[in-house]
């Protein structure tokens, strides 16, 4: 499966090899035949960590680069910027960051690429680190999730513990792309026979695509070569660009109606429930307010 690259295998062996040197030192496992071990343990994790920094340095570097001649923007962070989506690889392992963020508007969308990172754990303790790129591309309306995942022979296996698929009318994409989705009738509508052939021609390597709220996302495993961020680009351009109309016009108008939904509760909703400082006893608080001015409180004046 896409989930794992030669990248993140060497995140494994690093992680394991920095396990080995922690729990030995815990232990006082550093004398007699654990030795041995421990020195050639420390010597991967050594290398591993000057190879991660070489080569984070590097693509830093490139991206840098490719950001320029887009006219885009280049962030060294990303902040929280993942936090709010679910669904592998997001949402799992412990010290997610997003790292080299390049961001800016390509053929009439706003596009972000990115690297995403997380750590797994063995044994409580902070194993192999775990690499992804991300190009991410917004969209107006909201649309349920649709995951696309190129088939392999990882994903043919999984089929046999259950690994859901929805097969659609062409026998080509069938073989050449594993479709999940929650809705089989929304899959179908979504995957017409224009967004077939555009994933058929289009895809790249190793590249998953989904579509999940207002965002089409092209992930893979493992940092992908600046030279192929173009064209992650134009398959997320290209998905958006040919959703069909009746699809679209379904989501846009549930999103527009409960939008006006929300408004209409906002409008009608008392006033103590849309006043600052006021809490559901509805009598003043004062919390987070200084209605007089004075760089105090309120709250805090209320209790003196």
């Amino acid at each position: 499966m896409n989930r794992f690259s030669t990248r993140n295998a060497l995140g494994w062996i690093g992680g394991a090899a920095a396990l080995v040197v922690s729990m030995s030192w815990q232990l006082n496992l550093l004398s007699g035949p654990f030795f041995t071990i421990v020195v050639v343990a420390g010597i991967v994790a050594a290398v591993y960590w000057i190879y991660r920094q070489l080569e984070q340095w590097g693509h830093g570097k490139r991206l840098r680069e490719f950001a320029l001649t887009l006219g885009w923007t280049y962030s060294e962070t990303g902040g929280l910027r993942v936090n709010k989506f679910t669904g592998f690889p997001f949402g799992i392992g412990t010290e997610r960051e997003v790292r080299d963020v390049i961001e800016g508007n390509y053929a009439g969308f706003a596009c972000a690429s990115y690297t995403y990172r997380f750590r797994n754990q063995m044994g409580g303790k902070r194993a192999g680190d775990q690499i992804f790129t991300v190009t991410e591309l917004g969209l107006e309306t909201p649309y349920p999730r649709l995951d696309l995942m190129p088939e392999n022979i990882g994903t043919r296996l999984l089929s046999t513990v259950g690994l859901p698929d929805i097969d659609l009318e062409s026998a080509e994409f069938n073989r050449t792309w594993r479709v999940m989705c929650a809705d089989r009738r929304y899959a179908v509508d979504f995957l017409d026979p224009r967004m077939m052939q555009l994933l058929l021609t289009a895809s790249v390597s190793g590249v998953s695509v989904r579509v999940d709220g207002n965002r089409i996302f092209a992930w893979s495993a493992g940092l992908a070569p600046v030279k192929e961020l173009n064209r992650r680009l134009d398959l997320a351009v290209g998905v958006a660009k040919r959703i069909p109309a009746h699809v679209e016009r379904k989501y846009y108008e549930a999103d527009a109606w409960r939008r006006e939904a929300l408004e209409e509760r906002e409008r009608n909703a008392p006033t103590w429930a849309k006043t600052g400082g006021i809490l559901n006893s509805r009598r003043y608080t004062g919390i987070g307010m200084d209605e007089d001015g004075d760089g105090i409180d309120d709250s805090e004046q209320r209790l003196r």
